[in-house]
């Protein structure tokens, strides 16, 4: 018998009689949260029934609001504020939900366990397949999508997120697609098997949840929200947002990133949960920051930003005038670098209140070092604006500090970054997100057992990210064997219940085709025997027999069934594949 699928909150949305698994337990039957399929009005309905379809829709999705699934999740809308853009058609559940709810029931498990749900980034159906015996879950990478499968008109590069936004969701698509292909030949095969047969046969689940790289949103809010609803509908359960910059996006582990005020990337947050509920679709959403290695801000609009912000306590004139003036004296690229690093190192750079730090040593307070946590205390949470105030009352006089003089010729701030910056921020995304994620520059056990410990003083049990990522030299920071063995099961203890190493699928695409061409080109088809039919064999590889493995058993019988001549069949004698 199939192994049932795991569905939190749809088993609850469809109106099951049977009883709920404990995650699902109290919540609503199928009639508060999905309507039941009807015919569509060939009239306008009258005021009444018209209000109660409005009253019965907001009741489903206050419904849909209170599974448990959603019980540390903010949102600062109504029901009614929802059901008002579904507009008349049936709202019915997405194979994404289901996904989705199967995600969530595998990471709560897992949380439960203390144990990480550990994956690879896939960059093509066979990659996907091969995983479906081993991992749980399976990852789609931005970065790779830009490097090797953008959609633009086929233009390839680094990741700075200036692709088509339809990129990653055309890349879920196509793999969630292969997911049901090799399912349902799966299925076909165990149910056409004898009872004996099928007992031997290993079960495998090709529907892995899949989870993808949504960047920064591609655009405004308005452009978030159709990011959001392609995903939903390209098959993805879960997807990760950060707070770059968009049109300043780079990889995670390149320079130069810029993030918006944390309140900005809350708003992403906000408009991507609106949308899945627009379509009552319980897609999960990681919040995503790299303030731990961000040099630069957007904007100082945010009062929970200001601390990190970086200016200047030399008086004089602004590193963006300079550097105008200089271009417009005819300088070369390289002398306005210069220009930009001398005026950087001539200034005191620094954030208020080291400025404030710097004014008290230097003042005649007694106890300088109380003072300055005095300051510290009474200035947390507080703007800019208010933190001078404070300090000009402690010192008698204003502390000379410029945020504007520093900016860059775009108009950026500089910032700070590190750990604190990131956890500040995560602290403010968790309200909005299911997972949190702390892009780190380092691969560091410590670190990331400071980030959860911190994070989770205010929001306890939230559940975490890591990137294993390929773009650290694992080999340079002193890992031994056995460090690197128990690294993502020491990380799982500490609430890092989903990690991934995002670009797995590139590096050994081009790790077992640099060893095969090399063997190819000296030692011809032996290469190719020794390298891969041999290996198929010996590690049970389905590939081996890829008619097979592409469906073509499948798509036979189902022809075979509507047309039963045994002659035009596709695996009969002619197949070669009769030969393995």
């Amino acid at each position: 018998m199939r192994p049932p699928m795991i569905r939190v909150g749809l088993r609850a949305a469809i109106g099951s009689t049977r009883a709920m698994s404990s995650i699902s337990s109290t919540t609503a039957n199928s009639s508060s949260v999905f309507p039941t399929p009807e015919a569509l009005p060939i009239k306008p309905p009258s005021l009444a029934d018209e209000t109660q379809d409005f009253e019965e829709r907001c009741a489903r999705l206050s419904a849909f609001f209170s599974l448990p699934r959603f019980s540390l999740i903010k949102r600062p809308y109504t029901p009614a504020a929802v059901a008002s853009k579904q507009g008349s058609m049936p709202v019915l559940p997405l194979p994404s939900t289901y996904m989705a709810d199967k995600l969530y029931a595998t990471l709560s498990k897992a949380a439960e366990e203390g144990r990480p749900v550990h994956t690879m980034g896939a960059i093509d159906s066979a990659q996907m397949s091969q995983m479906a015996a081993n991992q749980d879950v399976v990852y789609i990478s931005g970065w790779a999508c830009s490097s090797l499968l953008t959609t633009g008109n086929n233009e390839v590069g680094p990741d700075f997120g200036d692709y088509p936004y339809t990129t990653v969701p055309n890349q879920v698509h196509r793999i969630f697609r292969a997911q049901q292909l090799h399912d349902k030949k799966h299925y076909d095969e165990r149910m056409t098997s004898t009872p004996e047969a099928r007992s031997k046969m290993p079960y495998v689940d090709y529907l892995r949840p899949i989870i993808a790289d949504a960047d920064t949103g591609h655009g405004g809010l308005s452009a978030v929200m159709k990011l959001v609803k392609l995903f939903a509908e390209s098959g993805a359960a879960a997807i990760h947002m950060e707070d770059q910059l968009h049109g300043g996006k780079k990889c995670g582990h390149l320079g130069g990133k810029v993030v918006v005020p944390a309140s900005a990337h809350v708003s992403r947050l906000i408009a991507s949960r609106f949308q899945l509920d627009m379509m009552q679709n319980t897609m999960l959403l990681i919040a995503r920051t790299d303030a731990e290695s961000a040099k630069l801000i957007s904007s100082t609009v945010d009062v929970a930003d200001h601390e990190f912000i970086i200016g200047t306590t030399t008086p004089g004139n602004a590193l963006a005038d300079e550097v105008s003036q200089a271009e417009a004296d005819g300088a070369s690229a390289a002398e306005l670098e210069a220009l930009e690093t001398k005026w950087l190192k001539e200034h005191d750079m620094c954030t208020f209140n080291e400025a404030v730090e710097k004014s008290i040593k230097a003042s005649d307070i007694g106890n300088k070092d109380a003072a300055y946590q005095e300051y510290l205390a009474a200035v947390e949470n507080k703007s800019n604006t208010q933190a001078r105030e404070i300090a000009k009352d402690m010192l008698g006089k204003e502390v000379f500090w410029n945020w504007d003089l520093p900016r860059t010729r775009e108009g950026y701030y500089h910032f700070t970054g590190g750990v604190e910056a990131a956890i500040k921020r995560s602290k403010i995304y968790a309200p909005y997100a299911d997972l949190l994620w702390v892009e780190t520059s380092t691969p560091n056990l410590s670190t990331a057992k400071y980030i959860s410990s911190k994070i989770r003083e205010q929001h306890p049990g939230k559940w975490f990210t890591y990137n294993l990522s390929p773009s650290f030299n694992w080999a340079s920071f002193g890992f031994n064997d056995a460090d690197l063995k128990n690294f993502v099961w020491d990380l799982g203890k500490e609430g890092f219940v989903l990690q991934l190493i995002s670009l797995a699928g590139l590096h050994c695409n081009a790790v077992s085709w640099a060893e095969l061409s090399r063997r190819f080109k000296e030692d011809g088809m032996l290469a190719y025997i020794q390298l891969v039919q041999q290996k198929e064999r010996e590690l049970g590889v389905d590939i081996l027999t890829h008619q097979k493995w592409s469906g073509a058993n499948y798509v036979d019988r189902i022809l075979q069934s509507v047309s039963s001549s045994s002659s035009t069949s596709s695996v009969g004698a002619g197949s070669t594949e009769h030969a393995f």
